[in-house]
């Protein structure tokens, strides 16, 4: 199936709202695939039909692409990194510390860091921002916020980005976490991206990939490794 190279993909970008020529081909086509088989559409031009009549059909298409999988404590050995060196590192210093969890999906991963500031006693020191493009995840992110913790609400903010197309947030950043996004993108979106996130990182500070993800280079965006899978900004 040579789904990408058809012009009616131009229009199924535009229904869904996300620019799929940025991900990964075979990503893609299989997201394609299997909505064409779901849909019992013919052809793309039908699927992108299905998508601008249903709502229903537009949302599962776009889970299917942007995969928002996530949970609470998520590679428990990279949150016990967390817990053990990065974060007191990050509260040895004055002042709040800003974290930003990148494509949050439901927010389990910014509530698991929520929940490691409160055992630390540092949850009112702390600033977190979880963002998704898909609206209906950030709904369920601060639904299940307000069910944690009455302090949790009052520090964790939620806003809709795209990590592929916006510019990263004005305020600079003591942690990025972004798990598991740059996988499903292409070579220069994934570099694209890591620029991005490298930016809104302040000096010192931290940037969490997932565990399918890594950096063979760290030094090119200026980073150093602490982890294999979690990198420190120098002070510059």
């Amino acid at each position: 199936m040579s789904a990408l190279a058809e012009p009616t993909l131009t229009e199924l970008e535009r229904e869904c709202g996300i620019p799929l020529a940025s991900y990964r081909a075979a990503h893609v086509r299989r997201c394609i695939e299997r909505a064409l088989v779901r849909t019992g559409s013919g052809c793309i031009a039908d699927l992108t039909d299905r998508i601008r009549e249903d709502p229903r059909v537009r949302s599962a298409f776009r889970g299917s692409v942007l995969v928002p999988v996530t949970g609470m404590f998520r590679d428990r050995e990279e949150f016990d990194l967390l817990e053990r060196t990065v974060l007191p590192r990050l509260l040895a210093r004055p002042g709040q510390i800003r974290i930003w969890s990148a494509g949050c999906a439901h927010g389990d991963e910014l509530h698991s860091v929520a929940a490691l500031l409160d055992r630390a006693h540092a949850l009112g020191r702390a600033q977190l921002l979880g963002t998704d493009v898909r609206t209906e995840a950030l709904e369920a992110a601060a639904e299940q916020a307000g069910e944690l913790s009455v302090d949790l609400r009052t520090v964790v903010r939620y806003a809709q980005h795209d990590l592929v197309l916006d510019p990263p947030p004005a305020t600079r950043f003591h942690l990025i976490l972004c798990r598991n996004v740059a996988i499903y993108l292409g070579r220069d979106a994934q570099r694209e991206l890591r620029r991005k996130l490298v930016s809104g990182l302040r000096p010192g500070g931290y940037l969490m990939l997932g565990r399918s993800e890594t950096l063979i280079r760290p030094g090119q965006y200026g980073l150093e490794r602490i982890s294999r899978h979690t990198f420190r900004k120098g002070r510059g």
